[in-house]
């Protein structure tokens, strides 16, 4: 009776030492691995992996170089365009003065240069457009000049691109270019006065804003960028 006790004791416990056997295998089998990795090489492992996420960032110098080279260029854009010491290209549009600076039909001019210089003033940068009336380099043009009515006016740029611009929208003048300093490109031979055009159109203006007033084109003449 007590073998039999004994032996039903044990039979009964052996399952339950089994299962703890079997659960603390499956543990030690379901734990992740954690291998020891001596501190240089710890160190070493993560530096690599420092450098492979700075990788990525690897293409941004050409465009540091890029926006330094766009800034050089804006920069040397904003320079002064009036060195009269050193020659250059300078691009026209000129006319009869009267079409240039009184015309009903081109009311439009004096907004547009005085929306560009507030915007180049806004903006700070160095102004590169003028009014040049009778521009003196007409003389070494006899041909152009046999062509324009005088007295005549000339919009002045070394802007190439904007004074396309303006040859579309003036429309009724000539497009040119002209090689020399400042002083000589933006000399004129005579100014137009004050009274230079009788106003014949002004009972048939009906813009809705005043006529401008004899004289605006002065403040676009060259020396008179500040006014």
């Amino acid at each position: 009776s007590s073998s039999t006790s004994s032996s039903s004791t044990s039979s009964v416990e052996k399952p339950e030492s089994d299962k703890r056997a079997m659960s603390a295998f499956t543990m030690a089998a379901a734990a992740p691995v954690v291998a020891v990795v001596p501190a240089r090489q710890s160190r070493a492992t993560a530096g690599a992996a420092r450098s492979a996420l700075r990788r990525p960032s690897m293409p941004a110098a050409p465009i540091r170089r890029t926006i330094r080279t766009m800034a050089a260029a804006e920069a040397s854009a904003e320079a002064p365009a009036a060195d009269s010491a050193a020659p250059k290209k300078f691009f026209f549009c000129i006319a009869n003065a009267e079409f240039m600076l009184h015309d009903e039909n081109n009311e439009h001019f004096p907004e547009v240069l005085r929306e560009r210089r507030r915007f180049y003033r806004e903006t700070s940068k160095a102004q590169d457009f003028w009014i040049v009336p009778n521009p003196a380099f007409l003389d070494a043009m006899p041909d152009v000049k046999a062509k324009i009515r005088q007295p005549c006016v000339a919009i002045v740029t070394t802007d190439k691109v904007w004074n396309d611009f303006m040859k579309l929208r003036l429309d009724r003048v000539y497009k040119g270019g002209v090689e020399g300093t400042a002083a000589e490109c933006l000399a004129s031979t005579t100014m137009i006065p004050l009274d230079a055009f009788k106003d014949t159109v002004a009972p048939k203006w009906a813009a809705p804003y005043n006529k401008y007033a004899p004289g605006w084109w002065e403040a676009f003449y060259p020396g008179n960028e500040d006014k």
